[in-house]
Formats: C-alpha cells, sequence, structure tokens
C-alpha cells in the first residue's frame, strides 16, 4: 500500500501529515508489516515529549492567512478626520486591528489599492510641503508591515531637496475595535495588564513594570494614576528620563531590551504586537493603543535611501515564537541591547 494511501485510511489529513513530518516524525516503514504499530509508537513516543507542539504547529497554520487590509476615514474634531489602515485577520476571532496613519504633522492626500492586497498611502509634511511620505501596507501570513519612504514634489520645486532630517512618523495601532483584544467592557487597567514588553526577566506585563504617577495631570489617587493608565518606556541603550512635569504621559524606571510592545487577547490565546529594529522609546496609550515607532534607516545613508519600517503581528500566544519571528525580519533589534547603558 502506497504511503499516502495507508495515511488517509487510518484518517490522517494532509495538513497533518504535513505537520507531522515537519517535526522530523517517521509516519512509516516501508514494509508492510509492521506499518500501523511503528506509526503508533512514533507518535506515542513523539506526543510523551513534546505533545504541545504538534497542537502548537495546527495553530500556526490556522492563522496563516494574511490579513484583508482596508481603508477608512473618522472625523475627528482637532484634525478634521483620522485615516486608518484596518486589517481584519480572518483567522483569528474577532479581530480587526486598526493603525491611525499618521498622528504626526502630515496631511493626508491619497490612497489606493496595489497588487495582492497591499494599499499605498500619501501624506504631505506640513512644514515641508514639498516633501511627500509614500507609505505602503503589505499584508503577509500573520503581519502587516508598513514602510515608508520620502519623495520630492517637484511641482511645487523643480529645484528642491531632501531635507537630512526627515519627519518623525507616529503610527497609532489600535486595538479598541479588535473585540478579541479590546479594553471594553472591563476597567481600562485590565488591557494595560494584558499589554507587554521585553525586559530582561523576560515578557513582562505592563503593570509588573514600574509605572510614574502623572502627578502634572491628576493628583496621586485619581483613578488615571491608580495605577497609572498610560506609560512610555525606553531602550536599555538610553537612560530613563527624569520625570516630565508636562505632555501626555511619564517614563517608566523599566527598560525593554527588543523593541517589541504587544498584547494577549482577552481569552489568551492569541497576540498583537508591533517590532522594529530601532525604536528607543514605546508607549501604551488611552484608545487601546500601542506605539513603537522607528528611526528612518539607515541614519548615514542619504535622505531618498532611508526607510521607516515596523511590523504588527497576530499570531498564537507564543513569545518566544515571537521573538523568533522578530529575529528573522529584524535581526538587528536582537542586538541593541548590546549597547546597554546605566539606567
Amino acid at each position: 500500500m502506497k504511503r499516502r494511501y495507508f495515511l488517509r485510511a487510518i484518517g490522517l489529513g494532509t495538513a497533518a501529515v504535513t505537520i507531522l513530518k515537519g517535526f522530523g516524525i517517521q509516519l512509516a516503514s516501508k514494509k508492510k508489516s509492521g506499518i500501523r504499530s511503528t506509526f503508533s509508537e512514533n507518535i506515542a513516543s513523539y506526543m510523551s515529549c513534546n505533545g504541545t507542539a504538534v497542537v502548537q504547529a495546527e495553530e500556526a497554520r490556522k492563522i496563516a492567512s494574511p490579513p484583508v487590509l482596508g481603508f477608512r476615514k473618522e472625523p475627528h474634531r482637532e484634525h478634521k478626520f483620522l485615516t486608518f489602515v484596518s486589517a481584519n485577520f480572518p483567522d483569528v476571532p474577532r479581530c480587526t486591528c486598526e493603525s491611525w496613519c499618521y498622528e504626526s504633522e502630515l496631511d493626508f492626500l491619497d490612497v489606493r489599492k496595489l497588487e495582492e492586497g497591499k494599499l499605498e498611502l500619501r501624506h504631505r509634511v506640513r512644514n515641508q510641503p514639498r516633501v511627500l511620505i509614500v507609505t505602503t501596507a503589505t499584508p503577509q501570513p500573520g503581519a502587516v508591515e508598513f514602510v515608508a519612504r520620502p519623495v520630492l514634489d517637484y511641482r511645487r520645486d523643480s529645484q528642491a531637496r531632501l531635507p537630512d532630517q526627515l519627519p518623525g512618523l507616529n503610527l497609532c495601532f489600535q486595538l479598541r475595535n479588535a473585540e478579541s483584544f479590546c479594553s471594553r467592557p472591563d476597567p481600562y487597567p485590565k488591557f494595560v495588564k494584558r499589554c507587554f514588553i521585553f525586559t530582561d526577566k523576560g515578557r513582562t506585563f505592563l503593570l509588573q513594570t514600574n509605572r510614574r504617577k502623572i502627578l502634572h495631570r491628576w493628583p496621586a489617587d485619581h483613578k488615571y494614576n491608580a495605577p497609572p493608565w498610560v506609560q512610555m518606556y525606553v531602550g536599555v541603550w538610553r537612560r530613563v528620563p527624569e520625570v516630565q512635569g508636562r505632555g501626555w504621559a511619564e517614563y517608566s524606571t523599566d527598560r525593554y531590551t527588543i523593541p517589541v510592545i504587544g498584547a494577549v487577547s482577552r481569552d489568551g490565546q492569541h497576540l498583537a504586537a508591533l517590532a522594529n529594529s530601532s525604536a528607543s522609546m514605546v508607549a501604551q496609550a488611552w484608545h487601546d493603543c500601542l506605539h513603537n515607532n522607528p528611526m528612518w534607516t539607515p541614519g548615514d545613508a542619504p535622505p531618498a535611501d532611508r526607510r521607516w519600517r515596523v511590523k504588527i503581528y497576530v499570531m498564537p500566544n507564543e513569545p518566544k515564537a515571537l521573538l523568533n519571528q522578530v529575529a528573522k525580519d529584524f535581526p538587528v533589534a536582537m542586538r541593541l541591547q548590546e549597547n546597554r547603558i546605566p539606567p
């Protein structure tokens, strides 16, 4: 009996066969005799040592589909409207994440669809109107990648040159419309409790960090300070800033080792996270939102050759698997902690 027909005969599907073979399991010998017992013994031995691996691989297969990207405008009293790129992850229940592009001094121009489900957005830099920012959002299996590049609008100035100092981009990643991740209907600190960074202790949930009270905005016993609902964090290659006494939040005295910030779903089964290779500050803020914005890199390249790149992951709640993917996509991110300085 050929192997594939034998496997069907015992009820093992093609997808499961692929997963098991990927883990190096010998499914059967070439001889007909003892095929079933050989298979059973291998499965029993493997499962006794790695009982969760097959389940995890099957879960990873289930969310291997790329998200479906969309675009919408939301009226806003201060900004006229906000522009959001939505990402619906079809294999994760009730998971539509949104990214406000951008919470920065830019004016939105237009958006267009590209091949393979991509979106391209164009913004004009408000105080440098000859400079445009072109962003491509690319759906990938279990992820969305945002890459921005600067270009010149020669219609405004035929002799224009890109400035050496490119504008900072602030992408606001929001989970408020992702029912499986959002804070509602719980008190906001319960959402904060599900958010995490990576410190010397490994994955660290934000309510386990030392969060400074925002005393210039509310009394110490105000609900927004007990515990602090919002906070900023810096990497171990930066000193912790002094108490600000101004602005929207304070800096925690705990520092992250890898530029990753994320949140675990309400049922604990999945995580959503942002990563890049250069952010020296991340933040958890008000609108079920996370901020993790990279630098323009390479910093020593001509402005036209620099890129701003961040990636959003939605995957099973496996922090090691997340870091493995980050190491693959952003190898430099894993080495930033080698430049550690005292806090």
